[in-house]
């Protein structure tokens, strides 16, 4: 890149370049575009935000985003954003476990946590192989196995439970923007 500020002097001996990559990654985590939001976990770092898709042109923009990222890397530039343990793994392409839902969502990492080291009675209620999703208002079921809202957990199969709905929460949800981001991000590395 060869960066020129309109209606400002100056030649791009690299100051340029990094100001242009600040002033982008503040605009690519505006929470107006919806695109990211900052984890409920720590409050520093980024992930994809689930209900990006209100913005019609959400995936155009995760396939810019991902380019921008990658493009930074490549000019080893630092970007004003940190992202979850997850959304790292996805960029390399490992699996996210239970623990990695620590950095995405603390309350319901520490609610898995006990339903680990405890027994499923405990909890005072039946759960079963579903999850509710809240959105705009409107709470849906989702099931996290064919028919899961009518399978119970128990204390032999809540292993499967918890990766199932870790799953859900940080691939699942975010699939398609995820998909965006990683092709444009493997366009340029």
């Amino acid at each position: 890149f060869y960066i020129v500020f309109e209606g400002e002097e100056g030649q791009d001996a690299g100051g340029l370049l990094r100001e242009w990559y600040v002033i982008i990654s503040r605009e690519i985590f505006n929470p107006n575009y919806a695109l990211f939001k900052s984890s409920p976990g720590d409050r520093v770092t980024y992930t994809i935000n689930d209900f990006s898709h209100i913005n019609s042109n959400h995936l155009c923009y995760f396939k810019f985003v991902g380019r921008v990222i990658a493009k930074a890397i490549y000019d080893n530039k630092l970007l004003e954003c940190y992202f979850t343990r997850s959304f790292y793994k996805h960029i390399l392409a490992k699996l996210v476990k239970h623990q990695d839902m620590e950095s995405e969502d603390y309350e319901f990492y520490k609610g898995l946590d006990f339903l680990l080291e405890n027994k499923v009675s405990d909890l005072g209620y039946d759960l079963t192989f579903s999850t509710e999703i809240q959105e705009f208002g409107v709470t849906e079921v989702r099931d996290l196995i064919p028919d899961g809202r009518n399978v119970i957990v128990t204390d032999q199969n809540k292993a499967d439970y918890i990766r199932l709905v870790c799953q859900m929460k940080m691939t699942g949800a975010i699939r398609k923007q995820l998909a965006a981001f990683l092709e444009g991000f493997y366009d340029i590395i």
